[in-house]
C-alpha cells in the first residue's frame, strides 16, 4: 500500500508543470531575435500580425502567457521596464517583487486571486524581449519551476547580442 502511495505521489509530481520537461517547446521570434522555452500544456494562439509576439493559454489551469518583443523609446530598456511596472500598478496589480538591471529585469504582482511574473531582457539595437505569465495564486508553488526555466531560457538568438553596458 505504501509503495502504491509513493508511486502515485511520484507520478503526480512528475506530471506537474514545475517538473515536466519532455513536452517543453521552443518559441523563436525572428523579428526581434530571441528565443524562450514554452511549458507543456500551453497552446499557442494567434501570433501578432506585426510579428511582435504571441499569446499562449493553458486550458487545464487557466494560466496565460504572453511572449513579445518591443522597441523601447530611445532604446532605454530600464525606462521601458519601469513604464511597464507602472502600467501594472495602474491596472490595480500590487507589485510584490522587482529587480531591474541594464541587461535584464524581473517583476511580479498580485491582484485578487491571480499573480503574474514578468521577465525581460535587452536585445539588439535597443530592443527588448518579454514574457508575462499570469496564473492563479492557488497554483503559486507549482509554477516556481516553470518560471525558473523560462527565465533562464529567455535569451537573444545567436545573431543578436545585447548592447554593451
Amino acid at each position: 500500500m505504501r509503495r502504491a502511495f509513493i508511486a502515485s505521489l511520484l507520478l503526480v509530481t512528475l506530471a506537474s508543470p514545475s517538473v515536466a520537461e519532455d513536452d517543453w517547446h521552443p518559441y523563436a521570434n525572428p523579428r526581434f531575435g530571441y528565443t524562450v522555452d514554452i511549458p507543456p500544456g500551453f497552446e499557442m494562439g494567434l501570433e501578432a500580425d506585426n510579428g511582435d509576439g504571441v499569446r499562449f493559454h493553458a486550458d487545464d489551469n487557466g494560466a496565460t502567457l504572453m511572449v513579445f518583443g518591443t522597441h523601447p523609446p530611445d532604446g532605454d530598456f530600464e525606462t521601458d521596464v519601469a513604464e511597464r511596472i507602472g502600467y501594472e500598478k495602474q491596472a490595480d496589480w500590487r507589485i510584490i517583487f522587482s529587480r531591474v538591471t541594464p541587461a535584464w529585469a524581473s517583476f511580479s504582482g498580485a491582484r485578487e486571486s491571480d499573480v503574474f511574473y514578468t521577465r525581460a531582457i535587452a536585445l539588439c539595437d535597443g530592443s527588448a524581449a518579454y514574457f508575462r505569465l499570469q496564473y492563479r495564486k492557488s497554483n503559486l508553488t507549482s509554477f516556481d519551476g516553470v518560471i525558473s526555466r523560462m527565465a533562464s531560457a529567455l535569451r537573444p538568438s545567436e545573431e543578436c547580442q545585447p548592447a554593451a553596458d
